[in-house]
């Protein structure tokens, strides 16, 4: 779609790496006064998304036959969220330059459906049309690549690019050598319908990649991945000091990893268990009990490309059908309060987009977490941005 329904019929020459394309386009000064209040009000967003003192997130990966159950809790202070349908053939342009002077451009090859904490394109979990899933929790040991000639990323921003882009894990782990994510302090779990899963991490400012051998348990909370399995792994003496943590301080990231760990490795995909339902009960008991507590919970099935998620304010289970949706960018992106009163399969409900109602949703955003200070007319001209980006599909 594009927001202002304009049909793009051409554009420029671009980069390519393995079958992910991005452009890039010299900056232009005429441009750059332009961008950068806008720029920076982008990183001062990322940075209230990505606090990591308020955050304990825990994710994981089950193999059902070959494809992922795919299960992610948001354990956060702001339960406020968007649902959207994003679309295939949208060329979008970001504001940041390289060293190099070029700024990241692309055009999504991917419909998906994303849970968006900040508005449209801020992506915090999602699933493509491909199958490809990805969720995001803190790590606050991370640290950014420095920056070079890759074209940067805000960390929300990078979620929905991957989304867009990639269809595999090795798509995204080859994707690092054309953009670079910034503002981050996160870590990523990603899986893909080829049964193939990875824990992404940036630490001493590289991408740092578990994957295949190096991932003996697909979980993902918010120690790094190594940690967290060598923890996880210690022998059973350990076992009476573990149940004491259990007692009194479970929402650790270490126990909730322990947790997520022990039921992906007891899961019985030729028994009694049905995947969906039994990601449902390991993300409640690895859930937060801390007064932030668990806010969203959500499920993605890849074989069935299908989500089904409930939220604090409605625990209703919600599922979305992908098979369902159109993905395509003649007609409007689709929108959600992620706590609407609904419950089954809510693929048809989608409102189209609203700018009145994801400007709101900023405006709430900052006025009920205001950790810095940003007027609505800068607001208003971050989504402006956001809704300019325009359809590549050719008329017939």
């Amino acid at each position: 779609m594009v927001l202002t329904q304009k049909v793009v019929r051409s554009m420029e020459t671009g980069h390519e790496c393995p079958e992910i394309e991005i452009f890039v386009r010299e900056e232009k000064e005429k441009e750059t006064t332009m961008k950068t209040p806008i720029r920076f009000l982008l990183i001062l967003v990322l940075f209230l998304l990505s606090s990591p003192t308020i955050v304990a997130c825990t994710s994981f990966c089950l193999d059902n036959d070959g494809f992922a159950v795919f299960g992610a809790n948001l354990d956060y202070r702001i339960h406020e969220g968007l649902v959207f349908i994003n679309k295939r053939n949208v060329t979008k342009e970001m504001l940041d330059p390289s060293t190099t002077g070029k700024y990241a451009e692309w055009t999504s090859k991917y419909g998906s459906v994303t849970f968006n904490l900040g508005g449209y394109q801020f992506a915090y979990a999602g699933m493509n049309e491909a199958g490809l899933v990805i969720s995001t929790m803190a790590l606050d040991i991370t640290q950014k690549p420095p920056p070079d000639e890759r074209p940067p990323l805000e960390n929300a921003i990078w979620v929905q690019y991957q989304l867009d882009n990639a269809g595999t894990i090795q798509e995204v782990i080859a994707s690092d050598s054309v953009v670079r994510i910034a503002n981050t302090t996160d870590h990523y779990l990603v899986s893909d319908k080829t049964g193939s899963f990875a824990a992404i991490e940036f630490l001493e400012g590289k991408m740092v990649v578990h994957t295949g051998e190096s991932m003996p348990v697909k979980a993902l909370t918010n120690n790094t991945y190594e940690e967290s399995v060598r923890e996880w792994q210690k022998s059973r003496w350990w076992m009476f000091w573990k149940l004491l943590e259990k007692r009194f301080w479970r929402s650790s990231s270490l126990i909730r990893f322990e947790i997520a760990a022990d039921r992906v490795k007891d899961f019985d995909e030729n028994g009694k268990d049905k995947a969906v339902d039994y990601a449902f009960d390991t993300l409640e008991k690895a859930r937060d009990d801390r007064a932030v507590g668990t806010q969203w919970s959500m499920v993605f099935d890849t074989e069935n490309l299908e989500i089904h998620f409930h939220t604090r304010t409605n625990p209703e289970i919600r599922s979305i059908d992908l098979a369902m949706v159109d993905f395509s960018c003649s007609t409007p992106v689709g929108m959600l309060d992620i706590h609407q009163d609904l419950s089954g399969n809510i693929s048809n409900d989608f409102m189209p987009y609203s700018s009145e109602m994801n400007l709101s949703h900023f405006l709430r955003f900052f006025e009920k977490y205001g950790l810095v200070d940003i007027s609505p007319e800068e607001t208003k001209a971050l989504t402006q941005h956001l809704e300019s980006f325009e359809c590549s599909e050719l008329e017939e």
